[in-house]
């Protein structure tokens, strides 16, 4: 996991040092202000990203198109005024902005607004998409510049990446995310929620469920793929992709035959896995072997959603 972290009051070693995160750029302290106080700490694991970035003063920052890459930035306070492919948005709390790989941008950030970014890299942006669809696109994705960040997909999603956040700053051998199949998997469902909760180019292929001749052959087979495989790192884009639809179309025809979603569907089938494992264990078996087994890694929520389940905590049923 690459980790960088950078403290600096100097405007040009804060410019060079950001700029070997993202990418060369121009950093202009507003009028008045001499210096910076830049505070960065930037996380990384395959193709996403987490970078807390507060320069401490307002400036002005000019990226060049960022071509291999896509930003989303939070502001935790204050605000920055973003103009990016021919929009201007004014970034706060509630709505994030968004830089696609293709276009030039301007930004000034106010003073006291620290940001908390999320970087994804545009070839796992393409396969993520084509996961969704069943199929690969040509043209290039390009997110709307505003993210509203108040509605439940979104809050969703910004959980997820504050996970990611956590996780990547834990100490070596102490993450889950050292093992390669866990973060890959999670890096597809990060990149898969952001093109489902925020709007972009190819939003309208998504809301479109295709046409399945037969739905319930479909959700047997689905349902067989799951029994097969939960315990390993499942996500319903490896299940479309395996029965060759889309990920909209699985969803519709579950919604049709069980009344349910692919997740809600797999989450189910691993807990009653993990209950069964849980029930036959041999002694000195641990909670937290059981959950990562059967492919929880957040424990939290493996216990609160097992206890809703189940109507014991998941230790209760180890001690029976």
């Amino acid at each position: 996991m690459a980790a960088v972290t950078i403290r600096t009051d100097d405007v040009d070693r804060a410019r060079a040092e950001v700029g070997r995160v993202f990418c060369p750029h121009r950093l202009t302290p507003e009028a008045g202000v001499r210096n910076v106080r830049l505070r960065m700490a930037a996380r990384r694991a395959g193709g996403v990203g987490v970078i807390d970035l507060d320069y401490g003063q307002a400036v002005r920052i000019q990226p060049p198109a960022l071509e291999t890459f896509y930003l989303v930035q939070i502001p935790r306070a204050g605000s920055t005024l973003l103009r990016h492919a021919g929009h201007t948005v004014t970034s706060t709390p509630d709505l994030a902005s968004v830089l696609s790989p293709y276009d030039p941008s301007d930004m000034r950030w106010s003073e006291g607004s620290p940001h908390r970014i999320f970087y994804a890299d545009r070839r796992a942006v393409d396969r993520e998409l084509a996961r969704l669809l069943g199929r690969p696109v040509d043209e290039p994705v390009r997110f709307d510049p505003g993210m509203v960040m108040t509605t439940s997909t979104a809050r969703a999603w910004a959980r997820g990446v504050a996970f990611l956040a956590d996780e990547l700053s834990q100490p070596a051998d102490g993450s889950l995310f050292d093992h390669p199949q866990v973060a890959a998997r999670f890096e597809q469902g990060l990149i898969g929620q952001l093109l489902l909760a925020h709007r972009h180019s190819h939003s309208d292929l998504l809301i479109e469920p295709g046409q399945q001749a037969n739905p319930g052959r479909l959700v047997r087979r689905a349902c067989a793929l799951i029994a097969d495989h939960h315990s390993e790192a499942l996500a319903v884009g490896d299940i479309a992709e395996a029965l060759r639809v889309s990920v909209r179309t699985l969803q519709d025809c579950f919604r049709r035959e069980l009344h349910t979603t692919p997740t809600a569907y797999l989450r189910a089938c691993r807990l009653d896995a993990a209950h069964r494992t849980l029930r036959s264990a041999e002694p000195g078996t641990s909670v937290t072997t059981v959950a990562l087994q059967h492919g929880f890694v957040h424990l939290g929520r493996f216990a609160t959603e097992y206890r809703s389940r189940f109507g014991e905590a998941p230790s209760a049923t180890l001690r029976r």
